[in-house]
């Protein structure tokens, strides 16, 4: 429209002038909510990478943990193995020395008796040759049975000769070298010393072959056998050590764990008073007194019921439990990002804002963002921005992002 006049002229200029003051004020919010957006783009682009280095230490850190884990269970597997195989050892070394000591001693047995009975022969064949000395001073004595005598000698010529040919048949040796050879009486009678030499060979032929190798083995068994022992004895050792690393394994885990409980614990019981606005609620550890093997309860007691399990409780109770739980682990072991997926879903309105309220003071007192998947609009309202998927055309679908911090500034500033 055309301006008139000198006074209108002035209105004009004076509204142009505060039009152009408010469209300063919006490009000077706009350029700081711009340089606070890119400060932040930096901030993040350098938690990225610093994040991308943290994870790249933790996968080498598992990496050499599962080789070290891989390692222990190769080494664990042949200490059992070799131990397996050398538990029966022992008891086969024993039955083999126990077997040789039998045999040893059934054979010096038999030795024993072999020495009684050439010692006996030896006795008889002295008492012959007595005998033998006596018939000859009572053949001298009494001429009157010279020829009785003569007969006698012819006799002995006879056996004589029979001796002289089974020695050089049998014994392929003359018969006055058979003494010294086969160390016998030359004075005894031959057919006593025949029997008393087919017994003797009889004797012998009984006990066998003589193993000369039964010390020498007994020796070798014994070293066998102290080795095994010194061998079992490292074995023993190591198990030892192995259970003693386990044991301080378990009583460090035991230790860690009753701490992280009760830190554990300490958070939900405080979490738990601020979701329900009162009430009570702690963790438990039951079935077993080792923490290792303990099972855990969840004890809770909204405001004006009684102390009962989590299972008992209403599902929107549950959820608000629940919810406690989870910040408190993630108290006792925070993260630069939380993602939760619709954990409000189950929850009223009034629990929502509770919801709410504990997200903004967690979000506050902790450097931890927070990402929620959610579907209800008090959530949505309590957020900082907003990100959602729109389908503007059929089959085409597009990101949208709203920042309600800075709409509010927008606002506001118009």
């Amino acid at each position: 429209a055309e301006v008139t006049g000198v006074d209108a002229l002035a209105v004009a200029v004076a509204q142009s002038r505060r039009d152009a003051e408010i469209v300063r004020a919006r490009l000077a919010t706009a350029r700081a909510a711009h340089a606070g957006e890119a400060r932040r783009i930096d901030g993040d682009k350098a938690r990225l990478a610093q994040l991308v280095g943290e994870r790249a230490a933790w996968e080498s850190r598992a990496a050499a943990s599962q080789a070290q884990l891989a390692e222990f269970d190769s080494r664990t597997a042949a200490v059992a193995a070799d131990t397996a195989a050398l538990v029966a050892r022992p008891a086969e070394i024993a039955a083999a020395t126990a077997t040789l000591a039998t045999a040893i001693a059934a054979a010096e047995a038999e030795r024993c008796a072999a020495a009684d009975r050439l010692a006996a022969h030896e006795a008889a064949l002295r008492a012959t040759d007595a005998a033998g000395r006596a018939a000859v001073d009572a053949l001298a004595d009494a001429r009157e049975a010279r020829a009785r005598a003569q007969a006698h000698a012819e006799h002995h010529d006879a056996a004589r000769a029979d001796f002289v040919r089974v020695a050089g048949e049998r014994f392929q040796t003359a018969a006055h070298a058979l003494p010294g050879r086969l160390g016998f009486d030359a004075g005894g009678h031959p057919d006593a010393l025949a029997r008393a030499f087919e017994a003797l060979t009889a004797e012998r032929d009984r006990l066998g072959p003589v193993n000369l190798r039964a010390a020498t083995e007994l020796a070798e068994i014994e070293a066998t056998v102290a080795a095994s022992t010194a061998e079992r004895a490292d074995l023993d050792t190591a198990i030892a050590r192995l259970r003693g690393s386990i044991g301080a394994l378990n009583r460090e885990g035991r230790v860690r764990l009753l701490t992280a409980f009760e830190t554990v614990n300490g958070h939900f019981r405080t979490l738990f008073g601020t979701l329900f606005e009162g009430g009570a609620a702690h963790l438990e550890l039951t079935e077993s007194d080792d923490p290792l093997l303990a099972g855990l309860e969840i004890m809770a007691q909204p405001p004006g019921k009684k102390l009962q399990s989590l299972t008992l409780l209403s599902g929107g109770e549950q959820a608000l439990t629940a919810i406690a739980l989870i910040f408190a682990l993630f108290l006792t072991t925070p993260s630069p990002l939380c993602v939760l997926d619709e954990v409000d879903a189950p929850l009223d309105d009034a629990n929502v804002e509770r919801f709410c309220d504990l997200l903004d003071h967690m979000a506050a007192t902790t450097a931890t963002r927070f990402l929620i998947v959610t579907h209800n609009a008090v959530t949505m309202s309590r957020m900082h921005r907003l990100y959602g998927v729109t389908m503007g055309e059929p089959g085409v679908s597009q990101l949208v992002s709203v920042d309600l911090a800075r709409a509010e500034l927008l606002i506001a500033a118009e």
